[in-house]
Formats: C-alpha cells, structure tokens, sequence
C-alpha cells in the first residue's frame, strides 16, 4: 500500500515538537520534586547509544528494585527529563532506582527504532543491574502516552525472546491503536483530537501496511495477556484514548493478568500536567509497593 503524501507543514510540526523542552508546573509542585540530582548514563543500542538519566534512592542496605520510564510526546517530543519530578517522588516514596531514557523520534526516524531502542535499554538495565545496585528481577516498566505504547513494546519483546517478565508494569494514557485516526470524546475540544491522533500516525508509522502489526499497535497484538505482568492501567475520562486503555485492563484481567483500572473522572489526556499527577503518583506508589514486595514473577 501507498504511503501518504508528503505533507511540509507536518515535517515543521515533527522538528518543532522534536525540540520542546517543558516540565509541566504541577509536575515541579510535587512534593519532592527538587530532590537528589540526577546521573547521566550512554546505554548503547542497536541504533547508537541512548542517553538516559538515572536516579539512586539516597540510602538502601541492599539491591533496590529499578523503574524504567518512559516519557511521552507523540512519537515526536524527546524530553525524559520532563518527568524528574515524578521520578524523584518514586524514588523519595518507595526507595527505588529510576532510569528515564531517552529514544530517537519523528522526523529523524520512525518504526521501529524507539520500540527497539527501548527493548535493547531494558535488557541493559538487568544485565547492569549489579553495577547500579539494582534488582534484576524487580524491574519495572512505565510510561506516559507514546511511553506507555513502548512499555508495553518492551514487555512483548521479553516475551518473544523467552525471557522473564518485568515485575510490573504502570500505563498511563496509553496509545495502544495506530490503525485510527478517529477517536472522539465528549470534551469539546480533546487534548488528543482527529488532528493530533492522525499527525502522530503520520510521524510515527506513515505506511498503512504496518499500522495494524502488534509492535506498532499492541490493541492488535492476541498474545498480549502472555506477555505482560501485573499491570496498572490509569485513564482520563474525557481523553480520547481512554476507551483502549480500558480495552486493555479487561483483555488483561480475562487473560489472567493482575490488572488495576483506574479512570480519573473529568480528566483529559495530559493529566499529568494538572492537579491530578498527586492522585496518579499515589495510586502508582500503591500499586507499586503491594506489586514489588512479591518477588520475581513468571518468566514468559
């Protein structure tokens, strides 16, 4: 099939949304959210080595576990450091390791480089585990938006290879769905509109032929229940993806998947840039500390 016709205007949208640099202000109000600086690590990858910023709890007696989250921006928005401020809270609340990577985007590549960059920075962060004072099997995957998408990229591809599972796995507005552009919801004018769904298609996977292959658009992946671990799935009402974040958590849980659904009500797409990122963190700590005080999960 065709690909779709250049379009110039969208190429100066992709370098635009490539260079913006924006931690959101209630993310800077969190509490904790001036804490430790953070490290910078070069982790290398099939596509060149991915810079990504670490952060240690001040003080541990042993191995802690590790989040790895990644951040989101429309396959175009290359920030992790926008998300310090959540990370640090992880990292104050449940004395854990945090990695915020950083991944190539639109326009300067597309699928499948993020999704395997991604996957090749989850296998390094288990294989340098002791070097870092982290628990190899207490590693676990999150992300925001597009980040969600290549968290669950990374779970699919740990199953592919027979290796064992993360030990959880926190989803945060996920796009799960690259084959539509023509989601609505009753805002009147959604964060994630017809517009915006079909210019991050654009970017991100522009051949028709692919959109609908279970990396590219895991909604579409039948073994999705196989590869992921116990899983908090959170969605906002009024986002125009919150229908196949919810999708998600019921394949999951008939799947046998431990699965929390949480659905902030009133909330758009961005809710991490408003009042709710403190209700969002909270559940994400509770559903975190009951989920890492279980041990190693199942391999694949």
């Amino acid at each position: 099939m065709r690909r779709r016709p250049f379009h110039p205007a969208f190429w100066v949208l992709a370098h635009l949304g490539s260079r913006v640099r924006l931690t959101p202000p209630a993310l800077r109000r969190l509490p904790h959210a001036q804490g430790p600086a953070p490290t910078t690590v070069q982790i290398p990858t099939r596509h060149g080595r991915v810079r990504a910023v670490v952060l240690h709890p001040e003080a541990s007696s042993g191995p802690v576990p590790v989040v790895l989250h990644l951040h989101g921006g429309g396959f175009v928005n290359r920030n992790p450091e926008q998300d310090l401020p959540l990370a640090r809270h992880l990292v104050a609340e449940l004395g854990v390791g945090v990695v915020l990577p950083d991944y190539d985007t639109a326009p300067r590549v597309r699928y499948p480089v993020p999704e395997q960059q991604m996957a090749d920075v989850a296998r390094w962060v288990r294989e340098h585990a002791a070097a870092h004072a982290w628990d190899p099997d207490q590693l676990v995957v999150s992300g925001i938006s597009a980040g969600a998408k290549l968290a669950v990229n990374i779970c699919q591809d740990l199953h592919a290879r027979g290796l064992p599972r993360p030990a959880a796995a926190c989803l945060t507005v996920p796009v799960l769905d690259l084959t539509r552009t023509d989601r609505r919801s009753s805002a009147r004018r959604p964060a994630i509109s017809p517009f915006v769904q079909g210019f991050a298609q654009w970017a991100h996977v522009p051949d028709p032929a692919r959109q609908a292959e279970p990396t590219v658009s895991p909604a579409w992946d039948d073994h999705l229940a196989d590869a992921l671990p116990p899983t908090l799935v959170q969605t906002a009402q009024l986002d125009t993806l919150a229908a196949e974040g919810a999708r998600l958590a019921r394949t999951l849980r008939d799947g046998g998947v431990p699965v929390e659904h949480h659905e902030i009500a009133g909330a758009d797409h961005g809710m991490y840039s408003d009042s709710h990122a403190l209700a969002l963190l909270r559940t994400t700590c509770d559903f975190l500390a009951r989920h890492l005080a279980t041990g190693p999960t199942r391999a694949a």
